[in-house]
């Protein structure tokens, strides 16, 4: 095998608790009200209970060869060839979801925080220290996920909380005001973004711990995950309104500026990035990660450690390609990016789940005719 750490389910479920926030916890508000506009909240809510349905969608996929990762799984099931193209389609998607996260990090540091660092620098920082994560290994990333996750939930905790005395009904109102087509397409968003791209974890069930509440656990981190994304877009729908929300990219960013207590707990925009970039870290690493991985199962490799450099260089530069500017990304990527994760995270665990099972009932039919 080529990976021999061990997770347990309490680190399991820190790691999809925080790759559910991910970098979803400061687009999450703008991109769901763009389509939903003031349901955006409704269209959260749903699409946290339809994401419940995919993850179990994971589960099943994951118990048809528990050993086995999802690369291995799809050479054991579709064969060398078939297998072999399955698996290319789902190491492309976690290599350009690696560099879109860090493109993602690189345009908030540039245009938020360092406004005079070049971005290929910022790019540079935070490659190393996935690189330096990598090198650690699985069980040191779980650790630190443990680790850091009460903080995160501490910080989020405070925004809400400092921001209820700004908060306005009126902005949520009329309720589906525009029919129910845009909570719909704000639905599919919710179902995309958050939990779609929780694909990698197939890659990394295998490596925890066999305990009987490993399901639930699962399913409750990402439940949670779901709900504090969805309270973080209705409290910037309560106190900005759709408008503001959807025209600001960044806009529980812009949110936390507005916090002001007494004059003197003001100003605390660092440490909800701070959040932010924690969150984004250990959704790029496990991508990286996934991806160095699934590389190594696909060409039957000892050891994923000696592609962790060149992945890091090729990853750097994807990310600087991945998109000329901001504008593109939002614009040209987004609208696609939908259906490439609704394809990877429910149309071909789907059809690896049928295959098997055909594969199974052809095997048990000829057992039976001889």
């Amino acid at each position: 095998m080529v990976e021999k750490g061990r997770l347990t389910v309490r680190q399991l479920a820190a790691l999809m608790f925080l790759c559910t926030i991910g970098e979803q916890i400061l687009v999450f508000p703008a991109m769901i009200t763009s389509f939903a506009h003031e349901d955006a909240w409704l269209s959260a809510l749903l699409g946290v209970a339809g994401g419940m349905g995919i993850l179990f969608i994971f589960l099943v996929t994951y118990k048809l060869h528990p050993k086995l990762n999802l690369i291995e799984n799809a050479l054991r099931t579709f064969g060398p060839w078939i297998g072999a193209l399955f698996s290319c389609f789902y190491l492309f998607y976690f290599l350009i979801g690696t560099s879109t996260f860090i493109r993602e990090i690189g345009d908030f540091m540039s245009t938020q925080i360092l406004r005079e660092s070049p971005l290929w620098f910022v790019h540079l920082l935070f490659v190393c220290s996935l690189v330096w994560g990598l090198i650690c290994g699985l069980e040191c990333i779980a650790r630190s996920a443990e680790l850091l996750l009460p903080l995160i939930v501490f910080f989020l905790l405070i925004l809400t909380v400092c921001l209820l005395p700004h908060v306005k009904l009126d902005n949520i109102q009329p309720v589906l005001a525009q029919g129910i087509a845009a909570p719909f397409r704000g639905f599919i968003a919710v179902l995309t973004y958050p939990y779609c791209e929780l694909c990698i974890f197939m890659m990394l069930f295998p490596y925890a711990k066999k305990e009987p509440h490993l399901e639930k656990d699962i399913l409750l981190a990402g439940l949670i995950g779901g709900l504090m994304l969805t309270l973080t877009l209705t409290i910037c729908l309560l106190v900005m309104g759709p408008f503001m929300t959807q025209h600001h990219w960044f806009a529980s960013f812009q949110l936390s500026q507005k916090i002001n207590i007494g004059n003197f707990l003001q100003r605390i925009e660092a440490f909800m990035a701070s959040v932010w970039i924690i969150a984004v870290f250990f959704k790029s690493i496990l991508f990286f990660y996934s991806f160095i991985l699934g590389v190594s199962n696909l060409f039957r490799l000892s050891s994923y450690r000696k592609l962790i450099l060149p992945a890091a260089l090729l990853i750097l530069a994807m990310s600087i390609l991945v998109a000329p500017d901001e504008v593109f990304y939002l614009k040209v990527i987004i609208p696609y990016w939908i259906d490439w994760d609704l394809t990877c995270g429910i149309a071909l665990p789907v059809l690896l789940i049928l295959v098997h099972k055909l594969k199974s009932r052809v095997s048990k039919l000829e057992r039976y005719n001889r």
